[in-house]
């Protein structure tokens, strides 16, 4: 059997290395496709910082596997946060009918930072929770498609080695 070795400074390379090792994780597909729900779940909620300590209790609690819920709360990262946590404002302060625009910013002050916050976290925890099932959902299907393909085409070749 090959030993997965992650290459040397090739994206496409360490793409293809994650995926290897991603689609080898113990437990049915099943099992890794929930895994991999509750960690993009995860990743959604304003919480960077604490995610992986969230999602792999989630993940124990369920039996599903906690390395896939460990790996996919990556999503959201010191790169991809900007970018997730302002969609998840916006759609958050809309449904609850709060300014686009915090009011910290027309009017900085202690107070205003302190009132404010509520709003914000808030539009965070509800921008986060619909865009959580949504990527959570998603990435439960994806993923249990990608672990099924990947093991029948490994069954199907270690079949025509057999014979």
């Amino acid at each position: 059997m090959e030993t997965l070795n992650p290459p040397r400074g090739s994206i496409k390379g360490f793409i293809r290395y994650f995926y290897d090792r991603f689609i080898r994780l113990h437990g049915s597909p099943e099992q890794v496709a929930w895994g991999a729900a509750v960690g993009f779940f995860v990743a959604m909620t304003p919480t960077m910082g604490i995610q992986t300590l969230l999602a792999v209790p989630i993940a124990a609690f369920f039996k599903i596997n906690k390395i896939a819920a460990a790996v996919t709360v990556w999503l959201t990262n010191p790169f991809t946060a900007p970018f997730i946590y302002g969609f998840n404002y916006m759609a958050g302060a809309k449904l609850l009918g709060y300014p686009l625009k915090a009011p910290f910013f027309s009017n900085p002050s202690w107070e205003t930072l302190w009132h404010s916050s509520k709003s914000v976290f808030l539009s965070l925890m509800v921008g986060g929770t619909l865009t959580g099932i949504v990527v959570g959902v998603a990435g439960y299907f994806l993923t249990l498609a990608m672990v099924r393909a990947a093991r029948e085409k490994a069954r199907r070749i270690r079949q025509r080695k057999k014979g």
